[in-house]
């Protein structure tokens, strides 16, 4: 539940500079914050929503004809948080936007809200960052 002295970190776009910052994404800059300032709630929207479904088949990336497999899971980093205590949320909306059978396969302890659920819920934070 949020309380006046948790920060929401909002992240919107996914897979941004994923093969560049493959030892440190997003999702570990979380966690870091997390650890460190006595907690944090993370908001997945738009694209970033994808983090919390899981996949029909694992994702691959191929350059060059070879497959990448060095990239960060945001599904794993996504489980790490929700280990650690942190609320996951996402809206309706962005799940339905990945296709019919999303919301269905939602990682465990994410919550899915309604749309603008989690813009309603800003003031009841300390701080709202967008990452």
């Amino acid at each position: 539940m949020p309380t006046a002295d948790r920060t929401l970190l909002i992240v919107e776009r996914a897979y941004r500079g994923a093969v560049e910052d493959q030892f440190a994404d997003v999702l570990y800059f979380v966690h870091g914050l997390h650890r460190q300032s006595g907690g944090v709630e993370l908001a997945l929207r738009g694209a970033a929503a994808g983090y919390a479904v899981l996949p029909d088949r694992p994702p691959a990336l191929r350059v060059a004809g070879r497959l990448l497999g060095t990239l960060p899971d945001p599904r794993r980093s996504v489980q790490l948080l929700l280990d650690d205590g942190v609320a996951v949320w996402t809206e309706e909306p962005d799940l339905l936007a990945l296709g019919p059978t999303a919301p269905a396969r939602l990682i465990p302890g994410v919550r899915c809200l309604a749309a603008d659920e989690v813009t309603a819920r800003w003031p009841s934070y300390a701080r709202v960052w967008f990452f």
